[in-house]
């Protein structure tokens, strides 16, 4: 009975630890996935929620690159005084969505970098500022989209990693 016992925990040891690399494997994949899916201007499209900055008075707000061309440049400016804000707002639901920015004094003029964080994706974006023109560098996108894929590669490598810690016990019992 002992024996049967201590098999027991000793499977369940190993599933327990399998579920636990299997979810902080799907973690890694999910970023490694975003990295993976960087674009860059001069190279690819960017993605579609590419979000840049607009200061107005003491307040800034979100905007999609796409809506740039309909947007009145007089009234607003692309670079403010205060180098890093963040501002959060809730989206109903008990969901809150968040923009931040950051800029960064370049020598040409301003490199900015925003974060647009909703319940389902997260957009990084990074452009320049020079001479009151937007000129978009990189985006990067963390979506639930990815999750699939993420699961699946995390499967494997689980899966893989069980057959080498196999191998290794069947070898060190040899």
């Amino acid at each position: 009975m002992k024996k049967i016992m201590y098999i027991f925990f000793e499977k369940l040891k190993i599933y327990t630890i399998n579920f636990v690399i299997f979810f902080l494997l799907v973690e890694i994949f999910l970023y490694l996935i975003s990295y993976y899916d960087m674009r860059y201007a001069d190279k690819e499209t960017l993605h579609g929620d590419f979000t840049i900055v607009v200061f107005d008075d003491e307040t800034f707000y979100p905007l999609n690159l796409s809506k740039l061309k309909d947007f009145q440049k007089e009234d607003f400016s692309f670079i403010s005084a205060k180098k890093v804000d963040r501002k959060e707002w809730d989206a109903g639901d008990d969901t809150s969505s968040s923009f931040s920015y950051s800029i960064k004094k370049i020598e040409n003029g301003h490199q900015i970098e925003t974060e647009f964080k909703d319940p389902e994706r997260t957009v990084w974006s990074t452009y320049q500022v020079v001479d009151n023109n937007i000129i978009p560098i990189k985006s990067r996108l963390y979506a639930f989209d990815y999750i699939l894929l993420a699961m699946v590669l995390a499967f494997l490598t689980t899966y893989g990693l069980n057959d080498i810690r196999r191998y290794i016990k069947l070898n060190k019992d040899n």
